[in-house]
């Protein structure tokens, strides 16, 4: 089935809604797969359950991947959110993947608990060769102890389809 999604896109984007996609046993095979048959994959991630010698294979097996690490805070915070989350060991394997030159992003989610850390977060990011980028969300209900104190790092769900 996938060899069919192959021969229909030039990008293929692995993100999961019930769970990260690398969980997938064939997972490496996919990747490898993009890679001989040079179709972009984009692999959004936030586990971080999977040992460093499994980020070598999946390196090794298409070096030209995009990765983008879902880190919501700084790595020593992004627990409190992502439950289980070791986020230092996280964005220990962002920076290895960045060292080798692929392309690497860090997703900041913001919360009452990050949200005054992003310079600080932007910075290590940018330190590292790793593309930041900084996501609102519209999901708050009003005693959301999640929820940020600023504003500004809301967005209205009355405007968000707007154009």
């Amino acid at each position: 089935e996938f060899l069919k999604v192959l021969d229909e896109y030039d990008k293929i984007m692995f993100c999961g809604g019930q769970s990260d996609p690398i969980f997938h046993t064939q997972f490496i095979d996919f990747l490898k797969l993009c890679f001989e048959r040079n179709k972009l994959a984009i692999v959004h991630t936030a586990t971080s359950h999977k040992k460093k010698e499994w980020y070598d294979k999946a390196f090794d097996a298409n070096p030209k991947a995009q990765w983008k690490f879902g880190i919501d805070g700084l790595p020593k915070d992004s627990h409190k959110y992502r439950i289980n989350q070791d986020g230092e060991k996280l964005f220990e394997v962002a920076k290895m993947f960045a060292n080798k030159g692929i392309t690497t992003k860090w997703q900041y989610l913001i919360f009452r608990y990050n949200e005054n850390d992003i310079e600080e977060a932007k910075k290590m990011a940018l330190d590292n060769n790793i593309i930041f980028e900084l996501n609102r969300s519209s999901r708050w209900d009003e005693d959301d102890p999640y929820k940020p104190l600023n504003p500004d790092y809301w967005l209205d769900r009355d405007k968000i389809n707007e154009v």
